[in-house]
């Protein structure tokens, strides 16, 4: 019976055997499997917190986005409730009964200068120290600021119509012993305008049309940021009219043309009374054109434009010339909060345009003899900008301007057409500045200014201006 029974267990142990092999050749695949699993979850649990740590971070982004609009849409509402308080208390008068809108800005710089400027609340051009002089200074402004008023008009057919005009207190001082702080009124720009839906007509004293760009500068509005650097800006009288197709895709393609004053840098012959320019007596207008591209995406502007202009001069015995310029100019938005603008120029006798610190032409002699040979200055130039709009409230913008203007080769002395007229052969600014928005209509600047100049003789100069400015819009 013993035997019997280790035979049967001897049998049974070498019939289990061969399972035993199966199961842990079956359980070690399922081991793999499961240690591989848990690799995966494990990757996806680190996706998933790296996924919801980004959404926090938006979701803070987002609420202080939200924050800083319900901020902005309060000061609107107290804004809009103190407006209508003084609409409800007073009205703006006027001799007919449309609608009469004033508008404005009250400005005070606080500003220091190394070197020697030909103005030192806004410089244009670095000069020649005199002797004795300190080599800087420190003083404050107010006559930067501004007062406009818009009338809205009747409709005509289609077309809405309005009229503006602006001064400031850039218009020089009396001569008296508190000049300084009673400066003149000065007419800065006055439109009238009939506008359609697609169609506009424009005139009055105003920006040239075919150069409707400038640098970003609260400390620069007598004049716009980098005039004489690069930027064509002289308010003119003109005339044009205005084209708009749209295109798909929020495109609008512009196309302008009209007539101008032609204005050739010649300083006024009086105070008072007014005697023709060399660009007048040619008895015929300045003419322009100007084609441009725009695309809007949201809050982002891509554009694009080209123009031309001509005019005739007339200096006098026979000695006719021919002003012209091409200009292109851009804005390209770079990034969400980062924009690139600018223009481009290049062409003859056009001093009178602002893009420079000089005349139209040079003469080898006098100008009022007839044996003077008359000497067209070839200019090219431009500027550029780069925009940061850090937030809505806060914006820093760093833009540079040069304007490069000689006459062709010549052996010999060149004399401008007036003593008064400046001889800049080479102009050039470059600024930094950011601009704070503490409320909807209160504004601060912190701006410097480098000024590098060079007359036709050689002689060059260097300026330094910092500004400090706050000013209220209203």
């Amino acid at each position: 019976m013993l035997a019997a029974a280790s035979l049967l267990v001897s049998v049974s142990l070498h019939a289990q055997e061969p399972g035993v092999t199966t199961q842990t050749a079956e359980a070690s695949p399922t081991l793999d499997s499961l240690v591989a699993e848990v690799r995966r979850l494990q990757q996806a649990i680190e996706t998933l917190q790296t996924a919801l740590a980004d959404a926090r971070r938006q979701t803070a982004e987002a609420q202080q986005s939200l924050a800083d609009l319900r901020e902005q849409l309060a000061e609107e509402r107290e804004l809009l409730a103190a407006q209508m308080a003084t609409l409800e208390q007073s009205k703006v008068e006027s001799g007919s009964k449309y609608r009469v809108r004033l508008f404005g800005m009250g400005l005070m710089q606080l500003i220091s200068t190394r070197g020697a400027v030909d103005n030192i609340d806004l410089p244009i051009l670095a000069v020649e120290s005199v002797p004795g002089d300190s080599g800087g200074n420190i003083s404050a402004a107010v006559r930067q600021s501004y007062l406009g008023v818009a009338v809205f008009g009747p409709p005509l057919g289609d077309f809405d119509t309005s009229a503006s005009l602006s001064v400031d207190f850039f218009g020089g001082f009396p001569d008296i012993a508190d000049g300084l702080s009673a400066p003149g009124v000065r007419l800065r720009t006055i439109s009238f305008a009939a506008e359609g839906a697609r169609t506009s007509l424009r005139a009055g004293q105003d920006t040239p049309f075919f150069s409707p760009a400038s640098p970003a500068s609260l400390a620069s509005t007598a004049y716009p940021a980098l005039s004489s650097s690069g930027n064509i800006w002289s308010w003119m009288p003109q005339v044009y009219v205005e084209r708009r197709y749209q295109r798909p895709d929020d495109v609008t393609v512009t196309l302008q043309g009209g007539v101008l004053d032609s204005f050739t840098g010649e300083v006024p012959a009086g105070e008072y009374s007014r005697l023709a320019t060399a660009g007048e007596r040619s008895r015929q207008p300045a003419y322009a054109g100007r084609l441009s591209w725009r695309r809007r995406s949201g809050e982002r502007t891509l554009s694009a434009g080209g123009a031309g202009y001509y005019s005739r001069h007339d200096w006098g015995f026979r000695r006719p010339v021919n002003a012209w310029a091409m200009m292109a100019d851009w804005e390209v938005p770079l990034w969400t909060s980062l924009t690139l603008s600018g223009e481009l120029y290049r062409g003859q006798a056009i001093g009178g345009l602002g893009g420079g610190a000089h005349s139209s032409v040079l003469f080898n002699g006098a100008p009022t003899e007839a044996a003077s040979t008359v000497h067209p200055l070839r200019s090219r130039g431009g500027w550029t900008q780069v925009k940061f709009q850090q937030s809505p409230r806060i914006e820093f913008n760093a833009a540079f301007g040069i304007d490069l203007s000689r006459p062709r080769p010549f052996n010999g002395l060149l004399q401008p057409p007036q003593d008064e007229a400046p001889s800049a052969s080479r102009n050039a600014s470059g600024l930094l500045n950011v601009i704070y928005q503490l409320r909807s209509n209160i504004f601060y600047t912190v701006e410097y200014r480098r000024l590098w100049t060079r007359r036709l003789d050689g002689r060059a100069w260097l300026a330094d201006h910092l500004s400090f400015g706050g000013g209220i819009v209203f």
